[in-house]
């Protein structure tokens, strides 16, 4: 990212200030002044640049991520890829770039002043274009080290409704991604690793939680109790809470004769080190690209299936609603 990009933040918008740093950036990824391959700044450079809080900044990061932007490893940093997502963005902002340029010059040039002018097309979008109202919306909420797009895409399948997720961590720890919550919807559907925090966090603001859980498909257990005894196997999740509830399966099903070891993408010392000692590795979907780049003779995806009670749930929840 080049030194001479700066960002701003104004509190006196109505946007959130999270909001207002992610939607820059994907501008600037998006007309390809940040292009793919680099790197942003560290979460506390630009926190520090900004004058913001660090976490506000690692939500953004996370944001992006969970929308396709960027990727974020640990001890490198976050780095735009070069995904569909990006093609798509650089495909819608390049021409909005032109039209905007010229919108702002034929502004400057009658003397409208851009603030007030880009708030009074927000309004004559919100008035003239309304999207439907009958569009339903979810709240996710899952930890960062479990494959939270495994749920959402889920969630989004069985209900075809917009799904917004929010990290328990952020919620947890940073006031304003709770504001911005609360205003998202009314009803928050998280998983059986969290429902009992995240019921008692949401039963002040009387929120509607429903829980969901996923399970493994019978051919990944039957392959993995073809295994040897003594195998060493690795379970990699964005997080090493994800790989444990990986592994945890697998233990249910009563397969012992293994050695399984729980990691997260986000620990690369410990990664590369099991990745080496191990006989097979099983990746979440989240991950298993990444892996299966470095080592593709060991990788195998680990299938994720969503539980035929929790799909029941949605449906009728979704069906409820409309």
């Amino acid at each position: 990212m080049d030194n001479d990009i700066l960002l701003k933040v104004d509190p006196n918008l109505t946007f959130c200030i999270n909001t207002q740093i992610k939607e820059q950036l994907k501008w600037l990824i998006g007309i390809e002044k940040i292009k793919t391959g680099e790197m942003l700044p560290p979460a506390n450079q630009m926190a520090d640049l900004l004058g913001i809080n660090r976490n506000t900044v690692n939500l953004v990061y996370n944001q992006l991520r969970d929308e396709g932007y960027v990727s974020i490893q640990k001890g490198r940093g976050t780095q735009v890829i070069d995904s569909a997502k990006i093609k798509e963005l650089q495909k819608m902002r390049q021409p909005m770039h032109e039209l905007v340029t010229k919108t702002i010059a034929e502004a400057e040039a009658q003397g409208i002043p851009l603030t007030e002018f880009f708030k009074a097309s927000l309004a004559y979008i919100l008035l003239h274009h309304q999207t439907p109202t009958d569009q339903l919306r979810l709240l996710f909420v899952e930890c960062k080290g479990h494959d939270h797009t495994f749920y959402r895409d889920e969630i989004k399948r069985v209900t075809g409704a917009e799904i917004k997720t929010v990290f328990l961590e952020d919620l947890l720890t940073t006031e304003s991604v709770t504001i911005e919550a609360l205003d998202y919807s009314n009803v928050v559907v998280t998983t059986l690793n969290h429902s009992d925090e995240v019921k008692k966090l949401f039963a002040r603001y009387q929120k509607n939680v429903l829980t969901i859980g996923a399970t493994i498909e019978m051919p990944l257990l039957l392959q993995i109790a073809q295994l040897k005894p003594g195998s060493q196997v690795s379970f990699v999740c964005l997080g090493k809470a994800g790989g444990q509830w990986m592994a945890s399966r697998v233990q249910d099903a009563n397969i012992t004769h293994i050695q399984s070891h729980a990691i997260g993408i986000d620990d690369e010392a410990l990664l590369k080190e099991n990745i080496e000692k191990s006989d097979k590795v099983y990746a979440s979907a989240a991950v298993y690209s990444e892996l299966k780049a470095l080592a593709p003779d060991k990788v195998e995806l680990y299938p994720m299936v969503l539980e035929k009670s929790s799909e029941n749930l949605l449906q009728e929840f979704a069906k409820s609603a409309n």
